[in-house]
């Protein structure tokens, strides 16, 4: 405690003598004073503002990366689950499955659903579920 308070007379006292000296024309009391104030100004402003600006830019940017960083993982499981319903679409082979179904209707109903493009909307509507399917299971 003695050791505390002989620097903070020291460091008066040093003040004291520093802020009379130079070309300020007050004196060294009020120019100590002066300096104490704008020193604990200085303090408090570091405190209770560059502190907080800092923590919020700090969160600021983390929520940002952390927000990409979700952008980026969902783009890779699109990319991964769109690899999977196409190796998944190729080995089903609906388009043989249609054909073989079209043999073994009689002929106008063949030439009815050929113009009314009924399989490929059949194979087409299929696809698509299963790639659904495919997607809901990966996200």
């Amino acid at each position: 405690m003695k050791i505390l308070l002989f620097f903070v007379f020291a460091l008066c006292s040093l003040s004291i003598s520093a802020a009379g000296s130079g070309e300020s024309s007050v004196d060294g009391t009020i120019g100590f004073f002066s300096f104490a104030s704008s020193f604990f100004s200085d303090i408090s402003n570091f405190v209770f503002v560059t502190i907080p600006e800092s923590i919020d830019k700090a969160h600021i940017w983390v929520t940002s990366f952390l927000l990409k960083l979700k952008f980026f993982a969902m783009y890779e499981s699109l990319k991964f689950s769109h690899e999977v319903a196409l190796s998944f679409l190729n080995l089903i082979d609906i388009s043989s499955f249609v054909n073989s179904a079209i043999s073994a209707l009689p002929q106008d109903m063949k030439q009815l659903a050929s113009d009314l493009r009924f399989f490929e909307s059949l194979t087409l509507v299929v696809e698509a579920w299963i790639t659904r399917m495919v997607y809901s299971g990966i996200m």
